[in-house]
C-alpha cells in the first residue's frame, strides 16, 4: 500500500508546485512546499481519514509500472518529478511535456486531497459543442476527438496530441467573444460547455461581425492541427449574416476603358473585389456595368461622403465575361 508521495509539477512562467504526502494506517497528511509563485508556510496539514475506495483509486493507477522518463520534442513547457513509495518499492520518475496514460487521474486524486493547489483547473473546458443552423461541431478533450455533424453526414477526427493545443485555441476564441444585445432577427450560434468540475454552461451569440473573425481563425487552426480534417465547417451556404447596425459597406468600382474609380454603397456582403456589378449612372440612372476594385466597411461617422448622396449597387451582373461587356 502507498506510503509516501513527493510530487513537483510546473513551468518557468507559472512557477512550480511541490507537495509531500504521507499515508499511515488509512490517514494522510500533506505538506505544501511550493505553490507556483505564491509563498507558503510549509506547515503539515492535519491528518485526514482516507476511505478504502479512495486508496483503491490510487492503487489502480499502478504508478510503480510507469516509465522512469517521459519526454517530447516540445521545448520548455511543463516539467514534473515524482517519488512514490508503495511498501518497500519506490518509483522515481520525471517528464517534460509528456505523461503516463492515467496522468490526469493521478492529478484528480491529488486535487481531492489538496484542493487548494488545483493541479487541474476546475473550470477547464472538457467538452465544447457549437451549433449553427443544421451543423454541430463537438470537441471532446477526454476522447481526443472532433465530431462534425452535418445535415446528411457525421465526421469524426482523432486529435491525438494536438488536443491540448486545440482546446487552448478554443478558449482564446471564446474569451474574445463580445456579447452585445441580441436582435431576434439575427442568426445565432449556440455554445454548450462542460468543465472539469462537471459544471455546464450554455451561451448564445449573434452570428455577426463580432464573432466571425475569431470563428474563422479558430476553424483555420482546426484544419491546421487536424491534417485529415477535410470536411467544411459551418458551410458558407448556411451563413446569412445580418449587416451590423451602424455599419456601411462602400465599394469603389471602375468602368471599362476608364481609369477613374467611383464610390457606390451596398448591403450585399457576398460581393468581392473583382465582381462585375450593375450600377446606376448619370442623371437618369442608366444601368451600366463596372468592376469592384475596393471594398470598405465604415461607421456612420467614417463615411467619406453624405451617405444619402451615394448611389447603390443594383446587384451582380449576370454575365461574367468582362471582355464581352
Amino acid at each position: 500500500m502507498a506510503k509516501y508521495i513527493k510530487f513537483t509539477v510546473g513551468d518557468l512562467f507559472d512557477g512550480y508546485k511541490t507537495v509531500e504526502v504521507a499515508i499511515v494506517k488509512g490517514t494522510a497528511n500533506y505538506k505544501i512546499l511550493r505553490n507556483g509563485l505564491l509563498s507558503v508556510d510549509k506547515k503539515k496539514s492535519p491528518a485526514a481519514k482516507m476511505s478504502a475506495e479512495w486508496l483503491k483509486e490510487l492503487d489502480a493507477l499502478n504508478i510503480l509500472a510507469w516509465e522512469k522518463n517521459y519526454s517530447s520534442d516540445i521545448p520548455d513547457g511543463v516539467q514534473w518529478q515524482l517519488i512514490f513509495k508503495d511498501g518497500e518499492k519506490i518509483y522515481r520518475g520525471q517528464g517534460a511535456n509528456a505523461y503516463p496514460e492515467n496522468w490526469e487521474k493521478f492529478l484528480d486524486w491529488l486535487d481531492k486531497l489538496i484542493p487548494e493547489l488545483e493541479f487541474i483547473n476546475r473550470k477547464r473546458l472538457e467538452k465544447v459543442k457549437m451549433n449553427y443552423s443544421v451543423e454541430t461541431l463537438t470537441l471532446d478533450r477526454h476522447e481526443k476527438t472532433l465530431t462534425l455533424n452535418k445535415k446528411n453526414s457525421v465526421h469524426i477526427y482523432d486529435l491525438g496530441d494536438k488536443t491540448e493545443k486545440i482546446f487552448d485555441f478554443c478558449q482564446s476564441f471564446l474569451d474574445g467573444i463580445e456579447l452585445d444585445d441580441i436582435d431576434d432577427s439575427e442568426p445565432r450560434i449556440k455554445f454548450e460547455f462542460v468543465r472539469h468540475d462537471s459544471s455546464t454552461e450554455t451561451l448564445e451569440a449573434p452570428y455577426s461581425e463580432n464573432i466571425l473573425p475569431g470563428l474563422t481563425i479558430f476553424i483555420e487552426e482546426l484544419h491546421a492541427c487536424a491534417a485529415d480534417l477535410t470536411a467544411e465547417i459551418f458551410s458558407p451556404s448556411l451563413v446569412e449574416v445580418a449587416l451590423p447596425k451602424g455599419k456601411y459597406i462602400l465599394c469603389k468600382v471602375q468602368f471599362k476603358d476608364s481609369y477613374k474609380h467611383y464610390t457606390y454603397s451596398t448591403e450585399d456582403e457576398t460581393l468581392a473585389i473583382g465582381d462585375v456589378v450593375d450600377v446606376p449612372v448619370g442623371r437618369y440612372n442608366d444601368i451600366n456595368q463596372a468592376r469592384i476594385v475596393e471594398i470598405g466597411y465604415f461607421d456612420e461617422y467614417e463615411v467619406p461622403y453624405p451617405f444619402d448622396r451615394i448611389k447603390k449597387i443594383i446587384g451582380k451582373h449576370i454575365a461574367n465575361d468582362w471582355n464581352n461587356i
